[in-house]
């Protein structure tokens, strides 16, 4: 565990997600946007990876973890995009770009957005 100091001078605990709980959750979103589950509805799929993902995030979201949550969370959108581009059988990046923008992934087809900033509340009421 690190220290940092605040604006203020005094010290806090930087505490972050290690690597091995982010290629963790990248292999287990791997395996639910893998290449032999495009048999699956889609909505199926958004279930499971927003469950994997709140999940998780809810276990690291009160440590110093916005990069490792914007890791992540690209690595979502991407697999998803993956995913459906084999669905659809849309070959180029580019199109599926297009196609499926962060956007569309969210609201169309429900897709968790990890939070990438923390979530403190302020102290004064």
């Amino acid at each position: 565990m690190r220290t940092n100091l605040s604006a203020k001078g005094t010290r806090y605990p930087y505490i972050e997600a290690s690597a091995k709980s982010v290629e963790k959750i990248k292999t287990r979103l791997n395996e639910i946007t893998g290449r032999t589950q495009t048999w699956r509805p889609i909505e199926e799929v958004v279930r499971d990876l927003n469950q994997a993902l709140r999940g998780w995030s809810s276990y690291f979201h009160y440590r110093n973890s916005s990069k490792q949550f914007y890791k992540v969370k690209r690595h979502s959108e991407e697999r998803l995009r993956i995913h459906l581009r084999k669905r659809h059988k849309v070959s180029d990046w580019k199109t599926s770009m297009l196609r499926y923008p962060r956007r569309v992934l969210n609201e169309r087809y429900g897709l968790y957005s990890l939070p990438t900033a923390a979530g403190w509340k302020s102290a004064h009421a």
